[in-house]
C-alpha cells in the first residue's frame, strides 16, 4: 500500500513540474484550447444544470469566481506574435502564462474542493490535485463526465473570459484562433 501511494505521490510531483514548468515558456496559442473545450465546458455545465437544479446563488457566485479568476490569470500574461504564419494561414501568436495563471489555477482548485466540501461530498484532496494537473496537462482529460457543474462551468467562463482577455491585449490572438478559411476550387 505504502508503494502505491509514495508512486501517486511521484506522478503527482512530475505533473506539477511538468505543468509548472510550461507557465513559463512561450507556448503557441490554440484554437482547441482557447475556444474548443471552454465550449465543450460550457455545454456539459449546461447539461449538468439541467440535471442538479443548484440555487441560482450558486450558480451566479461560479460564474463571478470565473470571470475573477480570468481576470486574474491574464495578469501576468504575456503575448508575443512570431511574425509566422501556420499552415492555415493564420498569425502564429504565442503565450506565456506565468505566475498570475498559476495563483488563479491553484484558487480555482481550491475553490472547487471547498464547494465540493460545502455539498458534503467527501474529497481526497491529492487525488483531485492530480485529476486536474491530469486534465490541464493532457486535454482528452478534459472529456471526462466525473466533473460536477460547477466545474464545468467555472472553467468554460474563466477559459473564454481569459480567451476575451488576451484578444483585448493582443488583437491578433484573434486571428490566430480564427476558423480556418476554406479556399473553393
Amino acid at each position: 500500500m505504502e508503494g502505491i501511494i509514495m508512486g501517486g505521490m511521484l506522478l503527482l510531483i512530475l505533473g506539477i513540474f511538468f505543468f509548472t514548468r510550461n507557465l513559463f515558456r512561450f507556448e503557441k496559442v490554440s484554437r482547441f484550447e482557447a475556444v474548443i473545450l471552454p465550449v465543450y465546458s460550457l455545454i456539459m455545465a449546461w447539461l449538468a444544470l439541467d440535471q442538479h437544479h443548484p440555487s441560482v446563488m450558486a450558480i451566479v457566485v461560479t460564474a463571478i469566481f470565473g470571470v475573477l479568476m480570468a481576470w486574474l490569470q491574464s495578469w501576468g500574461a504575456r503575448v508575443k506574435v512570431t511574425g509566422e504564419q501556420d499552415k492555415h494561414d493564420r498569425p502564429v501568436v504565442e503565450v506565456r502564462r506565468g505566475w498570475w495563471y498559476l495563483i488563479g489555477w491553484l484558487l480555482i482548485f481550491v475553490y472547487g474542493i471547498v464547494f465540493a466540501v460545502m455539498l458534503g461530498e467527501h474529497v481526497n484532496v491529492l487525488e483531485e490535485a492530480g485529476n486536474e494537473i491530469a486534465k490541464d496537462l493532457f486535454s482528452f482529460r478534459n472529456f471526462s463526465t466525473a466533473s460536477s457543474w460547477n466545474i464545468y462551468l467555472q472553467s468554460g467562463i474563466a477559459s473564454l473570459v481569459y480567451t476575451l482577455l488576451l484578444v483585448r491585449k493582443e488583437p491578433k490572438v484573434k486571428h490566430a484562433i480564427a476558423r480556418r478559411q476554406r479556399h473553393k476550387k
